[in-house]
């Protein structure tokens, strides 16, 4: 991943907390209502993983959040342990983890700024990671025409890399998960519609967008939607 100025700004709903691992970072929660007040597209990916995570993994296990930036992911899991590796926080990668260190691996829209030459290796190494689920998440090929609308509009570096490089293909990840002995389930969701609009208005107005995310995030959070705006792909292993 690009370790580069991004424009997210970090939660102060949680904190990061050295471990013994290099490059690793516990994340202590100090408010989860904090969430509320992260920005819609970022709640609502989250959000989802989150979900997912509940039904699958056990409270008791720590989960891994690579690319997770501040953490906010704990946010949305009060009763779970969550570790960061995030060069842009935590100094860490995901290559400097051991394997099977962690029951569950999260991967929340961080390998579409991994580079396209590098993505099978990072891909490889988040599921030998993992003992038992993956959950990748990321925007999906049909908002490429969107993503190049906001980029021109925002100039919004995160964005810059959806359009410089292209998007991940859903299906090519679900056979590389498949082929590392996972099971699989591709989910599509979030609103391509809200999207483009909510990340114009961030630009042009934080003050505002910040008062419609929250209306539409308790209002509209699981509104059926046409294009989706995420792929998130679910690796899963049964107990054997």
């Amino acid at each position: 991943m690009t370790s580069k100025h991004i424009s997210l700004v970090l939660s102060d709903g949680v904190e990061l907390q050295p471990t013994s691992a290099t490059g690793v970072c516990r994340v202590k929660l100090i408010d989860e209502t904090k969430r509320f007040d992260l920005t819609w597209d970022r709640f609502v990916r989250l959000h989802r993983a989150a979900r997912e995570i509940k039904r699958l993994v056990p409270d008791s296990e720590t989960i891994l959040d690579v690319g997770g930036f501040d953490g906010a992911l704990a946010m949305f899991l009060p009763q779970y342990k969550v570790d960061v590796v995030d060069p842009a926080t935590t100094s860490g990668t995901v290559f400097s983890v051991n394997q099977n260190s962690y029951e569950a691996v999260v991967s929340i829209d961080a390998i579409e700024h991994v580079e396209p030459k590098d993505r099978k290796a990072f891909l490889t190494h988040v599921t030998q990671v993992a003992k038992r689920s993956c959950f990748i998440n990321f925007p999906s090929r049909q908002t490429t025409d969107s993503q190049a609308l906001v980029l021109e509009l925002t100039d919004n570096p995160l964005v810059k890399e959806h359009v410089e490089w292209p998007l991940p293909d859903a299906y090519e990840i679900s056979r590389h998960l498949e082929s590392q002995g996972y099971s699989v389930d591709i989910q599509n969701h979030g609103s391509l519609t809200q999207w483009l609009s909510q990340s114009v208005l961030q630009t042009v107005s934080p003050e505002k967008a910040s008062r419609i995310s929250r209306h539409l995030i308790e209002n509209y959070l699981d509104e059926p939607s046409g294009a989706p705006l995420y792929h998130l792909v679910i690796g899963f292993k049964s107990s054997e």
